[in-house]
């Protein structure tokens, strides 16, 4: 160390040759050029990753919107087919024909289901094959939300994984049935490998964070979690982040969500590859750095035996140009060394002068040209998304721009229809005067709008809203039209459908003499129809005779039709309107209006409540119907039903007593209980009169006919000694009667020899039902030992024989030593089948008869 320093202590005092500063200088000429050089490097990098950043933002956004186009296509395909009219008139095998051969285009599976998830339609199957329950978990999403659903990835099979695109069919407004397609992530891995970038990685990620697909190993990973390692640290800018790959090497990794599916769509690239074009110009600038500084300095070494003395000034005047100062010309007899200072001045000045300019410039230059890429890829992609059909002409009225909507509901790219040709698509009807409507307004420059049909990709024929307005640039100079095409066509048929349902609702209310009422909730007013008027009062019995779409619905105050209601029910239609606009109930109500002329008539209201969106209600639509002659009917039936009744009564009590004066002259304890036997019999025909009289002899409730047989048998209060369980059930009148009559001689069997006739005695009747067959089952418990009888009595033979008859079924007794079983098994008659006796089976097949105690 010592040695050195003595050495440049020496070379110190000796000074530096007018060589070495003659290379000092060449390199101070060079150093400035060399150094703005590597500034333009660094500034060149940054704008070079900026660029490659969104080079690969633009690549997702691609990647994400294929998606999203072949799925809309797809939910396209399924809205379609659920708009078919073979599904609203219940025609599956016809639908089955169209899905199958939609699915056979697309290489895809189909299924139609219920919402309770039965399958009615599976492509996956052969036709006529049995369909499963296959419900799937998505279902009650898609009924509750009615809109489209994609699922995520999915795994029913060993196979490779899947995804669902699936929405509801309406119905009414309702809906019905689930359509879905069951899509191979294969589909993706397809989507992924279109104009892939050599060593880049893609892939789509489901909502759950479980990969779909992806652009290599995509059989080995598809169905696996996404790798997080990717998401190492993110960077300024957002959706994109440094991280390592599977096999941990640094990767730039870039994601963006797709719009319609919500899905992840992402690519990794190998930092090597981000950076190679850096990597490319540093080794540039270092071999020109070193071959410039080597120039020079052979450069200076040649010149130094002739221009030693003029280059130590000139050395001077490199260093101010070094530091961006003024260079100072500089006086010497040697021409060149004299140009060269003046050039060098020159330079300088020129130099620092075009150094800002440039820097301004290229700063411009990139801020305008990311705003011109950000306009155009933000437009487009608005414009692909849009809901719509977006359209653009140039001056001459030839279509320029078509946004891929077209090709969703048209099935044909935006090349086949530019120019003129959108003419191919317009319904042939229409042509003519949608032409001549949009030239008029093209000639004029004034804003278009018309409505037209047109073939979709299927052929079928849609209703388009069809609106342009002229494009202007800054100088008002015209460039031609932009304009939007909405899909009018459900708008279309919902107008018919209203006036079609109008019609039928016309001829329905003047088929059925009903007036129609409503109440503007919020107004309070009231508006009733001519029939609601006349039923009421208000208008001349001649109103009748009008055509019924000519009865005008006139405004009437409350208290103009409430005053003709009866005193006696005006509180309680009061009190169920109010309960209905309040929402505690439906409204039905049946009321008396008194005329102008003091006739009394019948009227029978019923009316819903119309809600807002938030669930205030807001009208009140109803309906009046003349009721007074089924009234009356209804209480002559009533009148009629009391004097049956009455009369059955008293021919009973005319039986009891000539049976009374028939057998008073028998004497002993036989005819004392035969006597008590029909007495008890007669009581227990009356009881079952009963029942069906108060049900007006339409049927009556088997549970209520069961506690009236057993009710004379009961034990003391708090004691119940019979259990009575089953379904409710309504019995015809005959099945009742006969029942009631079977109930009566079991239970005073009971009472003689069974379990009635000891105190810890139990019965327990029960009954079910078997489709459309009645299982009833008398079981005695608690009771003496039953012993065989030695005789059938009336009893049985009542039992088995009269009863088997009159149920036209079958009655089977059991004599177990614990107790007593009956079981009586009959067919029930459906609702509009006649209650006659079917034809009678043998006693055989009815009757059962083992040894019993019966009397």
């Amino acid at each position: 160390m010592a040695g050195l320093r003595e050495r440049w202590q020496a070379l110190r005092e000796r000074g530096l040759s007018t060589q070495v500063y003659l290379v000092a200088l060449a390199i101070a000429l060079i150093g400035p050029g060399l150094l703005f050089t590597a500034v333009l490097l660094v500034r060149y990098a940054s704008l070079e990753r900026t660029r490659f950043e969104q080079d690969a933002r633009e690549t997702v956004r691609g990647i994400a919107l294929a998606v999203d186009r072949d799925t809309a296509g797809l939910v396209s395909v399924l809205q379609t087919l659920a708009t078919s009219p073979r599904l609203r008139e219940g025609e599956f095998s016809t639908f089955e024909g169209q899905a199958r051969a939609v699915t056979g285009t697309l290489g895809l599976t189909l299924s139609l289901r219920r919402p309770d998830g039965t399958q009615i339609v599976n492509t996956a199957l052969p036709p006529g094959a049995p369909l499963p329950m296959a419900g799937r978990p998505y279902d009650a999403d898609i009924i509750a939300s009615r809109r489209p659903l994609v699922t995520g990835a999915q795994r029913e099979t060993a196979g490779a994984p899947t995804y669902a695109v699936a929405v509801p069919v309406m119905i009414d407004g309702a809906p019905a049935y689930v359509l879905s397609l069951s899509v191979p992530v294969e589909r993706l891995h397809q989507i992924l490998l279109r104009d892939l970038d050599p060593g880049w990685t893609t892939g789509l990620i489901d909502r759950d964070g479980i990969l779909l697909a992806r652009s290599s190993d995509h059989a080995a990973l598809s169905g696996q979690p996404m790798f997080e390692a990717l998401r190492g640290r993110e960077s300024g800018t957002p959706g994109l982040w440094e991280g390592l790959d599977r096999q941990r090497r640094p990767v730039l990794f870039v994601e963006t969500q797709t719009r319609i599916t919500g899905w992840t769509a992402a690519a990794s690239i190998p930092k090597d590859r981000v950076e190679a074009s850096l990597r490319r110009w540093v080794m540039a600038f270092a071999g020109f750095g070193l071959l410039a500084l080597a120039v020079s300095s052979v450069l200076a070494v040649r010149l130094w035996s002739r221009v030693a003395e003029p280059l130590q000034l000139l050395a001077a005047a490199g260093d101010a140009l070094a530091r961006g100062q003024p260079v100072p010309r500089v006086s010497t007899p040697i021409r060149e060394i004299r140009q060269l200072a003046d050039v060098l001045a020159d330079a300088s000045q020129s130099l620092r002068s075009r150094i800002g300019e440039r820097d301004a410039a290229l700063e411009e230059q990139s801020r305008g040209l990311a705003a011109l890429r950000e306009s155009e890829a933000r437009f487009r992609h608005m414009a692909d998304s849009a809901p719509a059909l977006i359209w653009m002409t140039d001056a001459e009225g030839r279509v320029t721009f078509l946004n891929m909507h077209f090709e969703f509901l048209f099935g044909r790219d935006a090349a086949s229809l530019a120019g003129e040709r959108w003419r191919e698509i317009i319904h042939p009807d229409d042509l003519a005067a949608f032409e001549a409507a949009f030239w008029a307004a093209f000639a004029a420059r004034r804003p278009f709008r018309a409505e037209t049909r047109v073939h979709d990709r299927t052929g079928a024929v849609r209703w388009l809203l069809c609106e342009g307005v002229p494009r202007l640039d800054d100088r008002q100079r015209f460039l031609g039209y932009t304009g939007c095409n909405v899909d009018i066509t459900e708008g279309k048929l919902a107008e018919r459908a209203l006036r079609q349902n109008e019609e039928r609702l016309r001829l329905a209310l003047a088929a059925g003499q009903l007036g129609t009422w409503e109440i503007d909730l919020r107004t309070g007013q009231q508006r009733i129809s001519a029939r609601s008027a006349e039923i009421f009062g208000l208008l001349p019995r001649s109103a009748e005779t009008w055509p019924a779409e000519t009865w005008p619905a006139e405004t009437w105050p409350a208290e103009t039709w409430l005053r003709r209601v009866h005193p006696q029910d005006r509180p309680g239609l009061e009190t169920a309107l109010a309960a209905l606009v309040a929402g505690e109930s439906d409204y039905g109500a049946e009321f008396r209006v008194q005329m102008p002329d003091g006739a009394t008539r019948w009227v029978s209201a019923q009316a819903v409540t119309q809600r807002d969106t938030i669930g205030r209600p807001r009208r009140v639509i109803g309906i009046h119907q003349d009721v007074t002659e089924r009234r009356r009917a209804e209480d002559h039936l009533r009148l009629l039903i009391h004097e049956l009744n009455h009369r059955v009564k008293n021919t009973l009590a005319t039986v009891q007593s000539i049976a009374m004066q028939s057998l008073r002259r028998l004497r002993g304890q036989e005819a004392e209980s035969a006597r008590g036997a029909f007495v008890e019999r007669l009581i227990a025909l009356a009881r079952a009169h009963d029942v069906l009289t108060r049900e007006s002899w339409e049927g009556a409730d088997l549970a209520e006919v069961v506690a009236g047989a057993i009710a004379p048998l009961e034990g003391p209060r708090g004691r119940r000694r019979f259990s009575a369980t089953g379904p409710a059930l309504r019995l015809p009148p005959r099945m009742a009667l006969s029942i009631a009559m079977a109930l009566h001689e079991l239970g005073t069997n009971a009472v003689k020899y069974g379990a009635l006739s000891v105190p810890d005695g139990q019965v327990a009747i029960a009954w079910s039902l078997e489709g459309r067959a009645l299982t009833l089952r008398w079981r005695e418990s608690g009771g003496p030992p039953v012993s065989p009888p030695t005789r059938t009595g009336f009893g049985s033979r009542l039992i088995g024989q009269s009863l088997a008859r009159d149920l036209d079924g079958t009655v089977t007794l059991d004599y177990a030593p614990e107790g007593v079983v009956c079981t009586i098994r009959a067919p029930l008659a459906e609702p509009d089948e006649a209650q006659g006796p079917a034809p009678a089976p043998s006693d055989e097949q009815r009757f059962e008869d083992r040894p019993e105690h019966v009397g």
